[in-house]
C-alpha cells in the first residue's frame, strides 16, 4: 500500500495532472477532507523545483477557497454537514469554546491555527458558525496558508533531492511521520480547542 501511494504521488508529480491533484486536495482539506496536501506538494515541488512558487501559490489559493467552503458549511449548513465533521474530529463538545475564542481573537486564531497540524477545517467551520467578518477570515486565511505552503515549497526546492531520496529509502517512516503529524493535529484539537 505504501509503495502504491508513493508511486501514485510520483506519477502525479510528473504528470500534467499535478496541478489539478494539488488544487483539489488543498481545496477539500480546508473544508472536510482529513488528509493535508503537504506530502503531495512536497513531492511535486521536489520533482519540479523550477515551479515551486507556482505550486505553493496554487495550494494556498485552493486552500483559501476551500476555507470559504468550510466557512459556508459553518454558516449555513452547520447542523447538516458541520456537526458530522466536528463529530469525526471529536469537537462537538468544545465547539462553543472555539466560537467564543474566535469572536474575541478571530484574525490571530485563524492565523495561528492555519500554520499548525490542527485540522484547518475546524477553524473554517467555526468561523462561519461564529459569522466572523469575511474580510478578516479571508485575509487571515490567505496569510497563514500562503506562509505554510511557501515555506514547505522553499524547503523542498532547496532540499528536494534529499527529500525524494529520504522518502524513497524510508517509505514506511515517511508514512508514519505523516500519520503522526495528523494524529498530533487531532490531539492538539482535543487538548486546546
Amino acid at each position: 500500500m505504501i509503495d502504491k501511494l508513493y508511486d501514485w504521488m510520483l506519477k502525479q508529480a510528473e504528470s500534467k495532472n499535478a496541478v489539478y491533484v494539488l488544487a483539489f486536495v488543498s481545496f477539500i482539506e480546508s473544508s472536510f477532507f482529513p488528509l493535508p496536501p503537504d506530502p503531495v506538494l512536497a513531492i511535486v515541488v521536489a520533482k519540479n523545483k523550477n515551479k515551486a512558487f507556482f505550486y505553493a501559490s496554487l495550494c494556498a489559493l485552493a486552500s483559501v477557497l476551500g476555507g470559504f467552503l468550510g466557512y459556508y458549511i459553518g454558516y449555513g449548513f452547520f447542523e447538516l454537514i458541520g456537526t458530522p465533521i466536528l463529530s469525526f474530529y471529536g469537537q462537538v463538545d468544545k465547539f462553543n469554546e472555539v466560537v467564543v475564542t474566535l469572536n474575541k481573537w478571530a484574525f490571530w486564531i485563524i492565523c495561528a491555527k492555519g500554520l499548525t497540524p490542527i485540522p484547518y477545517k475546524i477553524v473554517t467551520i467555526a468561523s462561519g458558525f461564529a459569522k466572523i467578518d469575511l474580510l478578516t477570515f479571508g485575509v487571515a486565511s490567505a496569510i497563514t496558508r500562503s506562509f505554510r505552503f511557501l515555506a514547505l515549497s522553499f524547503i523542498c526546492k532547496i532540499f528536494g533531492d534529499q527529500v525524494l531520496s529520504f522518502i524513497e529509502k524510508h517509505k514506511k517512516t515517511t508514512l508514519i511521520l505523516i500519520i503522526v503529524s495528523i494524529l498530533v493535529g487531532f490531539l492538539l484539537v482535543k487538548l486546546f480547542i
